[in-house]
């Protein structure tokens, strides 16, 4: 009798986890394949506390999973949380109960290192990961949105705002509006200048150049950073559904005769940014900038632009305006010491980049 086994992951085990993970394409509708090649371990760098585990059975990467410790703001209350991401099982050895192990060793971890709340966000049509942890005792709190603004015409700008990337002299500017418009969000950590910094240090191809401010003679006036997720993750499209299908027939159609976006074919990889530090002191601002990584991403031949949100944090009504695709993103949480958070479906939450 084989025995699988649970571990951490170290850098050796990078080019086998790479192998894994496109063994496992995500989604049920549209079937996604992720390569994080050349660094697996990418996605997890921004956070500040992270593992990665794997389940091992006779010497072989079966399984992994991942967790990132935050210590943070919930339902007014200071707690330390736990994010877990990068659930990976490998086909041919599902059934086991492999994902279960895992997720059984990180509570056992995470109990020892005093973390209380457990968090986590599911795309609504992923189907195995709604199941798994619903059945590990996680509950469905609130449905946040996802936002894919897809680029196909070059934006008409106002030529009025002074839009320019961030630079150090603004780091106080940009926190003091960042955590203004969060303070009262579930989730947010609110920014010293020198965390800031930090933290944008972190995240893999990311630096200040890739945040975009406006300002007028009273100051800065909005935020908005573009993360390329691409040279992190690279997606694939590998199949989709019959309706899918139809649809990208008929876009492709209409683009005869119209400027419409670009789908990628079945098997072409698709770059995408990540929306992250999103802030505005009105709206008008936040649509400016929108417009401008808009048309950043079109020179570059980016096909999504995607942002996760509460859907009642006001940014929502700018991505709106933009053409759009959006799913629902299920946020579920588990509490691992018997927390009391009332009312967290009425609250809002803050998502950020790197939870996505």
């Amino acid at each position: 009798i084989t025995m699988i086994t649970i571990r951490e992951a170290t850098e050796s085990d990078n080019s086998d986890l790479c192998e894994l993970q496109r063994k496992c394409p995500m989604g049920t509708n549209m079937v996604i394949g992720v390569d994080c090649s050349p660094d697996y371990f990418a996605r997890s760098r921004p956070f500040k506390e992270w593992q990665v585990l794997v389940a091992v059975e006779n010497n072989t990467i079966v399984g992994s999973a991942a967790y990132a410790i935050i210590d943070t703001r919930v339902a007014e209350k200071q707690l330390k949380t736990a994010y877990e991401y990068g659930f990976i099982v490998d086909p041919l050895h599902r059934r086991k109960g492999i994902a279960e192990k895992l997720q059984r060793h990180i509570e056992h971890a995470l109990l020892n290192k005093n973390v209380k709340l457990l968090h986590l966000h599911i795309i609504e049509d992923n189907l195995p990961s709604i199941g798994l942890f619903s059945k590990t005792g996680f509950k469905k709190v609130k449905d946040c949105t996802t936002y894919s603004l897809m680029p196909y015409k070059k934006q008409r700008t106002t030529g009025e705002a002074n839009i320019r990337s961030m630079n150090e002299a603004d780091v106080d500017d940009v926190t003091n509006l960042i955590n203004e418009m969060y303070r009262d969000y579930d989730f947010f950590v609110p920014f010293q200048p020198k965390d800031f910094l930090e933290y944008v240090g972190r995240m893999p191809h990311f630096n200040l150049q890739n945040i975009l401010v406006l300002e007028d003679n009273d100051g800065i006036k909005a935020c908005l950073g573009y993360w390329d997720h691409s040279k992190v993750r690279k997606y694939t499209v590998e199949r989709m559904n019959r309706r899918l299908r139809m649809q990208t027939y008929m876009m492709k159609l209409i683009g005869l005769f119209a400027d419409m976006p670009r789908i990628p074919k079945i098997g072409e990889p698709f770059l995408n940014y990540g929306l992250t530090t999103m802030a505005c002191r009105n709206s008008e601002s936040m649509t400016e900038l929108i417009k401008h990584v808009v048309n950043i991403a079109l020179e570059n031949k980016v096909n999504l632009i995607i942002a996760g949100i509460d859907p009642t944090n006001p940014i929502a009504a700018n991505l709106s305006q933009f053409r759009h695709t959006k799913m629902k993103m299920h946020f579920f949480i588990k509490s691992l010491r018997q927390e009391t958070l009332l009312n967290l479906r009425e609250r809002k939450l803050y998502l950020d980049a790197n939870q996505m």
